[in-house]
């Protein structure tokens, strides 16, 4: 995991790019982004948030909200550290130009409530989803100190599958 600089208020800061078996069967990915603060009420406890960025590239339909369950549990697996409680994750999925190969609006954030049951989380329905508008992912994106997703891509130190309109073009017929 890529580690951020430290920030005044975060006590982790950490981004990675995850990659797990959707459920639709094909491997996909996203950009994770673990921030962590100490719980007020309980100095050794730490309040964990983590931002799944969707990526273009990815094979249509194998989206971050579409399998959210198994994208975080496989986050909880490999990035989030032992002490945290599963079930005391809040979960923001990040949408944006650097989403999809179309144009699109403005950066979003969806928060996703999930049920952790005993190794795992659960499926969610559409109503433990809520879209932040615009006004709302800004000052939580400032809240969490995220970085711009492109900024974050361009220093890690791994190849990333190019997005399809890339791969498109090197396979064009002349």
């Amino acid at each position: 995991m890529n580690r951020v600089p430290t920030t005044p208020g975060l006590a982790l800061a950490g981004d990675a790019i995850l990659s797990w078996q959707h459920r639709y069967g094909a491997e996909t990915s996203c950009l994770a982004r673990l921030r962590g603060t100490r719980d007020p009420h309980s100095p050794d406890r730490m309040r964990l948030t983590v931002v799944l960025s969707e990526l273009s590239g990815h094979p249509r339909g194998h989206y971050v909200l579409s399998d959210i369950a198994g994208a975080a549990t496989t986050a909880v697996r490999q990035l989030v550290p032992g002490s945290v409680d599963p079930a005391a994750i809040t979960w923001l999925v990040h949408h944006g130009p650097f989403s999809t190969p179309d144009p699109s609006g403005p950066e979003t954030l969806t928060r996703v409530e999930l049920d952790w049951s005993i190794d795992r989380y659960r499926t969610p329905g559409w109503d433990s989803t809520v879209l932040l508008d615009p006004g709302q992912t800004q000052a939580l994106s400032d809240e969490l100190h995220l970085q711009p997703v492109d900024e974050v891509l361009a220093a890690l130190p791994w190849d990333l599958p190019q997005p399809r309109r890339a791969l498109a073009k090197d396979t064009a017929r002349p």
